[in-house]
């Protein structure tokens, strides 16, 4: 618990401050801006996993070919099948601006914000969604229960 504690007060009580993080989806690392907010708490609802919010226009050129192709589609309208060789899953999220449905896939995320590297969160999902980029520039939303996984991981 005090290193879930350790890990929290940097952040900030509500998260505070973006930090880097290597997100890895898709047998592809990204170099990420990563936000704490300890309100966000979403879970994929067949495995019950932690889910990660990921701003599809801060990683839209670094994703592998085919998962970028399908997250354009889907962004677009296009309302393509969810591809199984991707692993992509439909996740539904509420939020202040109402329910939505996200395509995810299986993801680990790494804090490389320190020289030990803090920990590592496995079995995650990452899920996409098309918002425009925020004042403080994260481009990976955390909730409490990945930065736990980070501070034991």
């Amino acid at each position: 618990m005090l290193a879930v504690q350790g890990v929290l007060r940097f952040l900030g009580r509500g998260g505070g401050q973006v930090f880097r993080a290597r997100l890895t989806v898709a047998d592809t690392a990204l170099d990420v801006r990563a936000f704490c907010d300890t309100g966000f708490s979403v879970q994929e609802p067949l495995s019950g996993r932690a889910v990660v919010l990921v701003r599809f226009g801060a990683v839209r050129g670094r994703l592998p070919p085919a998962l970028g192709t399908y997250l354009e589609q889907h962004f677009a309208g296009a309302a393509p099948l969810p591809d199984p060789a991707l692993g992509v899953r439909l996740v539904p999220c509420t939020t202040v601006a109402g329910h939505c449905i996200l395509p995810a896939v299986p993801a680990s995320l790494c804090c490389t914000c320190s020289p030990a590297g803090q920990g590592r969160a496995e079995h995650l999902y990452a899920a996409f969604a098309d918002l425009p980029p925020p004042s403080d520039g994260w481009e990976v939303l955390v909730g409490s229960e990945t930065i736990s996984s980070l501070a034991h991981g």
